[in-house]
């Protein structure tokens, strides 16, 4: 077949071009019925919440887990010090020291007579109570956050 178009450089839709006939083109499947895409899903919105919901309670844990890290450190090391300013025989007339015994009194009074102090000095003591204080509460933190964390993960999560 020869081309007579004149205008050779015009675009291919205004050019005249060769069409099959209709029974030659294969005839699409009709998709099922389904619901409007107008109308929400009850279900789908249902889930979504619920994980949302969920998602909400493991950060909330999450973030308690967190504090519970950040608190166990400051009585640690709260602790730690204590023990070593007893340990050296600081004043307890001294601002800091005196400060420092009072905070910590208050966590040591469960521990303050399972084990008197050895004294070398009449300020000097080595605190059996404040180490076994520390450890108390370290596995006291720890066995709580280890709880928290296994509220939050799957079974396949604590596997390693």
């Amino acid at each position: 077949m020869r081309n007579n178009n004149p205008y050779p450089d015009e675009p291919t839709s205004v050019q005249a071009t060769r069409t099959g006939r209709m029974e030659d083109i294969p005839m699409k499947q009709a998709s099922p019925p389904s619901a409007p895409i107008d109308e929400p899903n009850p279900d789908i919105e249902i889930a979504e919440t619920r994980q949302e919901e969920a998602r909400t309670v493991k950060y909330a844990i999450g973030k308690l887990n967190d504090f519970l890290r950040w608190f166990m450190a400051v009585l640690e090391v709260t602790l730690a010090i204590r023990f070593l300013l007893r340990l050296i025989g600081a004043d307890p007339n001294n601002l800091f020291a005196g400060f420092l015994y009072s905070l910590t009194d208050i966590v040591l009074y469960p521990f303050s007579t399972l084990i008197h102090p050895f004294s070398v000095r009449r300020d000097q003591a080595f605190e059996w109570s404040t180490l076994i204080a520390m450890l108390i509460y370290f596995l006291t933190f720890w066995a709580i956050r280890r709880f928290l964390h296994i509220l939050v993960t799957g079974p396949d999560d604590n596997a390693e």
